[in-house]
């Protein structure tokens, strides 16, 4: 597989302790382990691409800012695995109808967030363009990540 400065950007977003991309409510461990897979990949992002945040104070504290403000995107239905009862109670009073607005508003900031953490990277690292599996796996980077099918639910 190849990544590009964009996946390298999704993984700098993923790695965040708030970010919940990738993760699931319903599977502790799972995203426990999804978390560090995340940081992982990040970390072996960041060397294959030969980037060193701490090269440009200003940028790197962008970077932050940005990487903070994606990670505070929310909606009011963020918290709810199962909400079917709560819904059946919202049909038809236009409540769901806005909470749709409000997901489809968080899902533009999302993109524009990436957009933006992409841009900042390009200005910090080097002139490589993409990395391969090969090159993150030689680094030590595990770039395989778990399957819930190999974790017990929480109840």
């Amino acid at each position: 597989m190849e990544y590009t400065r964009r996946d390298l950007a999704q993984a700098v977003l993923d790695a965040h302790p708030a970010s919940k991309r990738g993760l699931n409510m319903f599977y502790g461990a799972f995203s426990d382990d999804m978390k560090k897979h995340q940081v992982g990949m990040r970390n072996g992002l960041l060397a294959a691409f030969g980037v060193d945040l701490d090269s440009n104070m200003a940028m790197k504290m962008m970077l932050n800012a940005t990487i903070e403000s994606n990670a505070a995107i929310t909606g009011p239905m963020s918290g709810f695995g199962e909400a079917g009862l709560l819904i059946r109670r919202l049909e038809g009073s236009g409540v769901l109808d806005k909470v749709d607005e409000i997901y489809a508003l968080n899902e533009m900031s999302k993109k524009v967030h990436l957009d933006i953490v992409e841009e900042l990277l390009g200005i910090v690292d080097s002139t490589i363009e993409s990395v391969t599996t090969e090159d993150l796996i030689a680094l030590g980077v595990n770039v395989t990540p778990p399957k819930t099918d190999d974790y017990e639910m929480d109840y």
